[in-house]
């Protein structure tokens, strides 16, 4: 349904919503809290794109409200974390509450990188949708001296950090409540699950946005007062090299934070799991 409704209203193109389709309905195979998790991320996503959205059409080159989304941007989003929940549904049986201390449950350390993921996902996405609105210009995170362009690549606000922090927590939040209509999630397990989302939606963030101002390169248009997405005569580069695409760096940097998730240090988890 979700994927039908985002083909019609023209947010993904066939590609995009055959994979979304897939991916859906591989995750609520799996449980209704993987299921659920990623299609919170997508609609509160999808509404934030839609928040101020005259805005980021004066800052932005080719912004739309609706903007079609391709198979690319949607695995890039989803495919590492519903990889995370088949392997548990296959290798470890049906979903169940999270115990942080118990370091050696393979379940576990899959259900983190999962939650992780998706933080990540929804920090960056709400970062993205809601810091280009500051009224705070954004600086650069490698020179935070250096002031740049509203929609910069690397470019972080403070409202923007607040922004990725929610959807952390959104994510955590979510993956511990819909754990079971029969099986209700304990205090600890909700805590423990929105420490984990806040951890990767803010670490997430900074790591996309130092990759977006190192590896990804981002152009304004100094004639129109907005970024484009392609170089031209009447371009400059305000940040980055032209070595990743938008996808690319999403990609890595999501999937770098499921993995540390996965491989986080007992201490670490034993501390989140108090």
């Amino acid at each position: 349904k979700v994927a039908r409704g985002g083909y019609k209203r023209g947010s993904l193109n066939r590609d995009g919503a055959t994979a979304a389709f897939v991916v859906a309905a591989l995750a609520f195979s799996c449980s209704l809290r993987s299921g659920m998790t990623l299609l919170v991320f997508y609609k509160t996503g999808s509404m934030l794109t839609k928040v101020g959205a005259s805005v980021k059409n004066k800052l932005e080159d080719g912004y739309a409200a609706e903007g079609q989304r391709g198979a690319s941007q949607v695995l890039a989003c989803s495919a590492i974390a519903v990889a995370c929940a088949v392997a548990r549904r296959l290798l470890v049986g049906t979903d169940g509450p999270i115990d942080l201390a118990d370091v050696q449950c393979l379940g576990n350390r899959l259900t983190l990188a999962f939650v992780a993921f998706f933080a990540c996902c929804a920090g960056d996405t709400y970062a993205s949708e809601l810091g280009i609105l500051s009224r705070s210009p954004p600086r650069i995170v490698t020179q935070p001296w250096k002031v740049a362009p509203p929609g910069t690549n690397g470019g972080i606000t403070a409202l923007g950090t607040l922004a990725s922090a929610g959807g952390g927590v959104c994510m955590g939040l979510c993956h511990a409540v819909f754990l079971g209509p029969l099986l209700p999630p304990s205090a600890h397990e909700c805590a423990a699950l929105t420490y984990v989302g806040l951890l990767a939606g803010v670490g997430g963030s900074i790591l996309d946005s130092l990759l977006g101002a190192t590896v990804q390169a981002t152009y304004y248009d100094e004639e129109r007062k907005l970024i484009v997405k392609k170089q031209s005569a009447a371009t400059k580069c305000v940040s980055g090299f032209p070595l990743l695409s938008n996808e690319m760096v999403n990609f890595v940097s999501t999937t770098a934070v499921a993995l540390l998730a996965a491989l986080a240090p007992q201490p670490l988890l034993g501390w989140l799991a108090v």
